[in-house]
């Protein structure tokens, strides 16, 4: 039956304490009792896949992140979360920049910039971020700026929550003048080479902005407060106490300091949140100097490379090494983060070349002579299960890393300019063989094809019915002669028509167009088996056109009395590809492809799904 859904180092000026905070909160690890001071996290950032942390020059000195990505590591030991620190010193959430600034080398970079790129780069899923300091530009408060300032966070919001993200908001660490010892400017000049005495009372009113903001549930961690309230208590015994020696760049207590606010509204334990020094709480925690002595080092090989991998104007950064290498590298630095936890690590059973997708080890390697890629997940489900993608692997990943997540393997085998002929479904056979045999992977993956990816899809899972769990099929091609041939509404392509006589093998077009096998054609074995199938289309089409592939599918699939559902975007064109959200497709493929056991092995390790 068919089953309708809905649609689905820097100057003193270039300092400040800014973060964006990226969560996939896909799969939750099991989190074992460590000590009394290592409580366990939000079952959300247990459960990440990756936290990348935006900001200005205090973010890229990195030492709070550094503090946090420990906590972590020693509260959840079998979490693979990865802490990507994106800082970027100078940089502004309200796009403001003061005259000179640099020396006049360059003005301040603006978050608003490159954030597209960060989110679309790093896919985050859940984001905290803190901005403030730089943002008054070191001038005395004004409510133009303090509106630019605003408006920065709330573009900075709409756009994360635009894309499903959970946003915590921290505000600013505060500015100190005691340090700079007269080199502060009073109240009413029209310019500030340097800053403005009571410069803090702007970031207090910028605090006090933000924080007020839970009223209208944001979440939103005061930061500025609480390290007021301690730099005050200091100096009451020592008049000469300070957190920042520049009185912005905060020493690497102040970073403590920045880190405990945010690990007390994550819940942390008492003894981490009281703690003043943070080697009081890693020497009461075994092994807890020697991580967060690891996290530096994949911390700092990790952090050059991501911001030149996501791009950004400000001049005068290092560019790092290639994201490639720094990938590898990291790995092996995970590695024996674990060996020295003693938890499970993800160790390469793969041949081939190692690198990294989306935080997740992935393996190229050769069967038959082609090229196979398996991303591995850190912790393999209980079965193995496992999806396979006809073509554009990579295209819309966010089902694949939830999956990955839940600890499925993905697949992707490159046969290009097959379109699903002979050759193509031969060659799927040697791999699943290969897969299935050599690295016990279950025997029935769930396929997943995009546009032309059907015809691979399909073929092979006409061919081989009892070795299917399920058809994902989004704007899929399902009989040639709609595409590539343009026999019917669309276009066609004459390149890939030309393809399909060489490939299938046909002597001329009037043979490609009598031919019976097509997937519209053929689905008697996939009902008999009750393959279920899901097909996610624009029904504005103009290159697939549906009603000449989905909606034939549909139709005779059903005559079959076999299960389908259709997910309709009303008027969209073949492009864009997958769901805005895309849990309808996640949930198809887990429901369908996991088995019993790695379902209730998933769900001793989290509430959802």
């Amino acid at each position: 039956m068919i089953r309708p859904l809905p649609s689905q180092m820097p100057s003193l000026h270039s300092g400040g304490a800014a973060l964006l905070l990226a969560l996939a909160c896909w799969f939750t690890s099991p989190i074992p009792a460590l000590a009394a001071d290592a409580t366990a996290p939000n079952t959300s950032l247990a459960s990440a896949r990756r936290i990348v942390v935006l900001g200005d020059s205090i973010t890229y000195g990195g030492e709070y992140v550094e503090f946090f990505e420990s906590w972590l590591r020693l509260s959840a030991p079998t979490s693979h979360v990865e802490v990507l620190n994106l800082g970027l010193p100078s940089e502004t959430v309200s796009g403001l920049s003061e005259d000179g600034h640099a020396g006049g080398a360059f003005p301040r970079p603006d978050l608003h910039e490159r954030l597209e790129r960060v989110l679309e780069r790093t896919q985050p899923d859940v984001v905290l971020a803190c901005y403030g300091m730089n943002d008054g530009i070191y001038f005395p408060y004004d409510d133009t700026r303090a509106a630019r300032f605003q408006d920065g966070i709330r573009r900075l919001r709409e756009r994360v929550l635009a894309r499903g993200a959970r946003l915590i908001h921290l505000s600013s660490a505060p500015f100190d003048p005691l340090p700079l010892g007269g080199r502060t400017l009073p109240a009413g000049r029209t310019a500030y080479p340097q800053p403005y005495e009571g410069y803090d009372t702007v970031l207090t009113r910028y605090s006090d902005w933000l924080v007020s903001q839970r009223a209208n549930g944001w979440e939103a961690v005061d930061v500025h407060g609480p390290i007021l309230r301690f730099l005050t208590q200091r100096r009451e015994t020592d008049p000469k106490f300070t957190l920042a020696g520049d009185g912005v760049h905060p020493t690497r207590l102040g970073h403590w300091l920045i880190a405990r606010e945010l690990l007390r509204h994550l819940g942390a334990s008492e003894a981490v949140v009281n703690a003043d020094d943070p080697d009081v709480w890693l020497r009461a925690i075994p092994k807890g100097p020697e991580v967060l002595q690891l996290v530096q080092r994949r911390q700092r090989l990790l952090k050059d490379a991501w911001l030149t991998h996501t791009g950004h104007r400000r001049p005068g950064m290092s560019t790092g090494k290639p994201l490639p290498e720094a990938q590898r590298e990291a790995a092996d630095i995970d590695h024996e983060l674990h060996a020295l936890l003693s938890v499970p690590t993800d160790a390469p059973v793969f041949p081939g070349q190692r690198s990294e997708w989306f935080g997740f080890p992935r393996f190229d390697f050769e069967v038959a002579g082609k090229p196979v890629m398996v991303i591995a997940p850190h912790l393999p489900a209980p079965g193995k299960p496992w999806v396979w993608h006809g073509e554009f692997f990579g295209h819309k990943p966010k089902p694949d890393i939830a999956l990955l997540g839940r600890g499925f393997h993905v697949v992707y085998t490159s046969v290009p300019d097959q379109l699903g002929g002979p050759e193509a479904v031969a060659h799927w056979n040697r791999v699943h063989q290969h897969l299935t045999s050599q690295f016990g992977f279950s025997a029935k993956p769930g396929l997943v094809g995009l546009s032309r990816g059907g015809l691979y899809c399909y073929n092979w899972a006409i061919a081989n019915p009892d070795k299917v769990a399920c058809i994902y099929a989004d704007a899929p091609v399902c009989d040639f002669k709609s595409w590539p041939g343009g026999k019917g509404k669309g276009p066609g392509s004459a390149r890939d028509w030309q393809l399909v006589l060489q490939r299938y093998g046909f002597k001329d077009e009037a043979e490609a167009l009598a031919y019976p096998n097509n997937p519209v054609d053929r689905l008697a074995p996939l009902a008999a088996a009750q393959v279920p199938l899901l097909h996610v289309f624009g029904d504005a089409d103009e290159v697939v056109p549906w009603d000449e592939n989905t909606g034939v599918i549909a139709e005779r699939y059903t005559k079959l009395q076999a299960p389908i559902t259709l997910i309709r975007k009303p008027g969209v064109k073949h492009h864009p590809h997958g769901l805005d959200d895309p849990t309808p497709i996640i949930d198809f493929l887990w429901a369908h492809t996991a088995n019993d056991a790695a379902k209730a092995w998933l769900k001793q390790r989290s509430p959802t799904p």
